[in-house]
């Protein structure tokens, strides 16, 4: 950092001065108290005893005192000294805070005064203008120009966790993850140890997050005799706020479903208000514009933090971009310190193609009948199923969706499994009797585990022979998102005479899969309340879940050394979802609610586990990220993994992908072939602005594949945006600076008085002035008008 520090100071002139000086001058109070009065004692008795007006006495004893000083003066030797001098202009060094809570935009409701001061700076509405472009506007109009009339040289420096040179204002970006007031301080001064440095001006909300103490480095500055003067940026008063969160949102959804949305109420400093309300809006047409209002919830405020689920109901996706668009408000309160928080925007990918599902059941159970036969079937128009029951006689006719032909025997080869479905539910099946070829058997749990591997969603249930049990030692073992153990062969050995209820693994935040109700309380009164959904009498036992498995549901009794038994639990493998559903007795949901919690409990599992697949829109293309969420300045990975028309890694060089950033701008990225890996493709993208982005791949004017992820600002920045003027303050204080607000910016100009360069000799020279024809005509001018007066008087 030094060097490019150094590139900015610039090198010292030179100038002469000039002064008039007596080199043989006796001390002052000897020319004071001695020498002039002796010269005017004898200037007046020369003429005191002449008999002449008091006039002529004065004008003669004036001219002879002149001429004695004359004499004088010459005695004294006066010179002329010329001086080459070095001139160090004076520096200030100004730091500007571009750390990413500089993003932040305040209200300034509680000041008219600074409110009006500050409208002055935004070339907008105030309460939309972040504190980065205030402070950017008040450096090029107020404080720069002031330094330059008054003869200083700033010197610019941003800085968040690093401190760098600033040429231009405009560069200023807020992306930094921290604020390093102390560090700033230390290395600045460092940077510029030899050098005028008269003042320092930090520019900032004044919230220290990490480096050396601020106060210290302010200290520092104060031995070295440079007051350091702080303008904090942002509304001061005590913080008040509410804060919108988002904890949970489906990235895609089906066409026709409900799209629940999970969000988290903060509020600061707000003790005396009891709740806010909280608005769902879908947007359609102008995303600036009002939204349609689909969802209301009254929200208690507290420090720790309320959730709150909005569930928005079925609706149509934009035809253009296939999203659903929604935006969540709650109301500022009265002279709430900032607003940027107050509502958030995301995006629903809607996937308009039917989840196609292949159904496999060993033997004509209670569930397989209300499901092949009754939820499939009457859900047509957002699902396309087969089934193949392997119990049935070679006559029978396989259900199927009625745009779908029965099966004639359950399809194994992997190419139909990838191209044909995006869920398979495994009843209780044996994978050696899905085809009496024991070749075609292997192939179908190789191909099995390749449509998984490569996003397809599995479901496991349960039953009495086979499953699980029947895939210990296959490539579906590593599918089961359960660990298996040799109690878990044994099956369940417990009392079948018992109705047992579920017990939710996380009643608070239930997973879309068990979330049958929009009130949390009554989804959990559905599952474990006598009154809610009927029980169970079985179920199959197993270890326990899989380490990064979700258990969903429990059972509230029975256990082991790990714990009470899972009953539901959720798995991802690596990009394809699959779930474990222990139980057999779904069917039994139906009693006093008919099919409304049934079919929305299947309807949840089959959905969720076909976003895997349905979310890139074609099977043979994916897009992802690590993750869904970074921090402002991360440079962001891009994966595409793509299968051409025979399902084969694509050997292309390079592939094409759309992003668009959280200010609606598209740009093209391209992503380059992997070495060594077919069919993968890589590029990065810098987080650049905070906000939603959104990727896709494109073909024919078709969204084929899609990913966005959200960029926020850094933890750090974001746990506390709300400004500390009493930090910068003590800073002022400690090191004899003089600390304002923004609006109050032009005080600081009596601490910048002007006139503060130093100068430093290179060589001096003296010109003697009474060795010259000027020194004798003035004295020979005094002595002759003395002389010619005298005569006028008749003196001799």
């Amino acid at each position: 950092m030094s060097a490019a520090l150094a590139l900015l100071q610039a090198a010292p002139s030179e100038g002469v001065r000039e002064s008039l000086r007596l080199m043989d001058v006796p001390e002052l109070w000897v020319v004071v108290l001695v020498l002039l009065p002796l010269a005017a004692l004898v200037s007046w008795a020369g003429y005191a005893r002449e008999s002449i007006t008091a006039t002529w006495r004065v004008l003669l004893s004036t001219l002879r005192f002149a001429a004695i000083l004359i004499l004088l003066l010459v005695l004294f030797r006066p010179v002329v000294v010329q001086r080459l001098e070095e001139v160090r202009s004076a520096e200030v060094i100004v730091l500007v805070d571009d750390s990413a809570s500089m993003r932040r935009a305040d209200s300034y409701r509680g000041d008219a005064g600074a409110r009006e001061a500050l409208a002055t700076l935004a070339d907008g509405a105030l309460d939309e203008t972040r504190r980065l472009d205030l402070a950017r506007a008040a450096l090029e109009r107020q404080l720069l120009p002031r330094l330059a009339a008054e003869g200083y040289e700033a010197r610019l420096f941003a800085f968040s966790d690093a401190v760098v040179p600033l040429s231009d204002p405009e560069a200023l970006a807020g992306r930094g993850s921290a604020t390093h007031v102390g560090d700033a301080l230390q290395q600045a001064l460092a940077a510029h140890r030899g050098r005028h440095v008269t003042d320092v001006v930090v520019l900032s909300d004044g919230r220290s997050n990490g480096g050396a103490p601020a106060v210290e480095a302010a200290r520092t500055a104060a031995g070295a005799g440079v007051p350091v003067h702080t303008v904090v940026i942002g509304d001061t008063r005590p913080e008040r706020n509410v804060v919108l969160e988002l904890v949970e949102a489906p990235p895609s959804a089906l066409e026709g479903d409900e799209v629940a949305i999970v969000v988290r109420i903060v509020g600061r400093g707000v003790q005396e208000l009891p709740s806010t309300p909280v608005v769902l809006e879908e947007v359609t047409g102008d995303e600036n514009g009002p939204g349609r209002v689909v969802a209301e919830s009254e929200v208690r405020l507290s420090e720790a933090g309320e959730r709150v689920l909005l569930v928005a109901p079925p609706g149509s996706p934009d035809t253009r971009t296939s999203e659903r668009r929604f935006r969540v408000t709650t109301p500022p309160l009265p002279d709430e310190t900032l607003v940027d928080d107050n509502a958030l925007e995301l995006g629903v990918h809607v996937t308009p193609e039917k989840v196609r599902v292949l159904y496999v059941e060993g033997y004509p159970r209670w569930d397989y009948r209300q499901l092949a036969l009754n939820i499939l079937k009457r859900s047509d128009a957002n699902i396309e199923f087969q089934a193949f029951l392997l119990s049935a006689t070679p006559d029978f006719i396989q259900e199927s969706s009625s745009s779908l032909p029965p099966l004639q025997e359950v399809p194994t080869d992997r190419q139909t499994l990838l191209q044909s479905y995006d869920v398979v539910i495994l009843g209780d099946v044996n994978p050696y009797a899905v085809s009496p070829d024991p070749a075609r058997c292997e192939e179908f749990m190789a191909s099995l585990y390749e449509f998984v591997e490569r996003g397809g969603g599995l479901l496991f249930q349960a039953g009495e022979y086979d499953d699980p049990r029947a895939y210990l030692g296959t490539p579906l073992e590593d599918l089961l998102p359960v660990e298996l153990d040799s109690g878990s062969l044994l099956g369940f050995s417990g009392d079948t005479s018992r109705e047992v209820r579920p017990v939710l693994e996380d009643p608070l935040n239930p997973h879309e899969i068990v979330r049958l109700h929009a009130d949390l309380d009554v989804n959990r009164r559905l599952w474990e309340d006598p009154g809610g959904l009927r029980g169970f009498y079985w179920y199959y036992p197993v270890s326990r879940a899989k380490a990064a498995s979700q258990v969903l549901l429990r059972h509230p009794l029975d256990g082991n050394n790990h714990g009470r038994h899972p009953l539901l639990v959720a798995g991802y493998f690596p990009a394809g979802r699959t779930l474990f559903l222990g139980l057999d007795a779904t069917w039994r949901w139906r009693f006093r609610y008919e099919n409304r919690y049934l079919e929305r409990f299947w309807r949840n599992a089959i959905r969720w586990l076909a976003l895997g697949r349905l979310k890139s829109g074609d099977g043979r293309y994916r897009l992802e990220t690590p993750r869904t969420t970074y921090d402002l300045g991360d440079r962001i990975v891009l994966e595409a993994r793509v299968l051409d028309t025979d399902f084969r890694p694509s050997e292309a060089p390079y592939q094409t992908v759309q992003v668009q950033g959280p200010d609606g701008a598209t740009v093209e990225l391209q992503l380059q072939a992997v070495d060594g890996r077919p069919g993968n493709f890589r590029g990065t993208l810098d987080a650049e602005r905070p906000g939603l982005v959104r990727t896709w791949i494109e073909q024919a004017d078709q969204r084929i594949a899609s990913a966005e992820f959200e960029v926020v600002l850094p933890s750090r920045e974001n746990a506390d945006p709300s400004p500390d003027p009493a930090l910068l303050r003590e800073l002022s204080l400690a090191s004899g600076g003089t600390a304002v607000d923004l609006a109050h910016l032009t005080e600081l100009a009596a601490e910048f008085p002007g006139g503060e360069e130093r100068r430093e000799p290179i060589s001096t020279q003296l010109d003697d002035v009474w060795d010259s024809w000027t020194t004798l005509l003035v004295a020979l001018g005094l002595l002759s008008a003395e002389w010619i007066l005298r005569k006028r008087v008749e003196l001799v």
